[in-house]
């Protein structure tokens, strides 16, 4: 096995083992521990954070692994999350390539977009099929992107580091 397999494989372990305990701690911790009936979303942080730091096809694989993992997760829509993370990672990625800066600015407003992207697909089967209150879909949205974004440094700071550390 030559060496750019081995370092393909250890990335991909790695990428696996750090997608595991993001899944862990967004599925069986932070799910009982919310703030007003809300969970965070911190695998959408992990797979803009890869996007912007290893490139589209990356940020789309990890996107697509944690989309399946974010819809075994959560109930709702059965293919949501892996379409909308995988093309946020692949998106970001994108960006990144031609548009972005790889930097702390680049992340926090990529994350907001992808976190109020995501907040509309949720609630919009709401809000046209169920006609629930816009208001308070909106409200939720809101809590639910601002308790998302308490995980942005720790979860920046972990992907620039993998990012960097395996690039290399």
């Amino acid at each position: 096995m030559s060496d750019a397999t081995k370092g393909i494989i250890i990335r991909i372990l790695i990428h696996a083992a750090v997608l595991t305990v993001l899944y862990v701690l967004q599925g069986m911790v932070f799910s009982r521990l919310r703030l007003f009936g809300i969970a965070p979303l911190i695998l959408p942080l992990a797979v803009i954070g890869v996007g912007l730091f290893e490139g589209p096809t990356w940020g789309g694989g990890v996107g697509l692994a944690a989309g399946v993992l974010s819809d075994t997760a959560l109930f709702g829509a059965p293919v949501l999350f892996t379409v909308l993370l995988t093309a946020i990672g692949m998106g970001v990625g994108l960006g990144s390539n031609y548009l972005l800066s790889r930097g702390f600015p680049s992340f926090f407003l990529c994350s907001l977009a992808a976190l109020f992207t995501i907040a509309f697909f949720q609630m919009f089967g709401l809000l046209v099929y169920f006609g629930e209150s816009p208001l308070a879909l909106l409200r939720v949205a809101i809590l639910q992107t601002t308790y998302s974004l308490l995980f942005l440094l720790p979860i920046y700071y972990l992907t620039r580091y993998l990012g960097r550390r395996i690039t290399r």
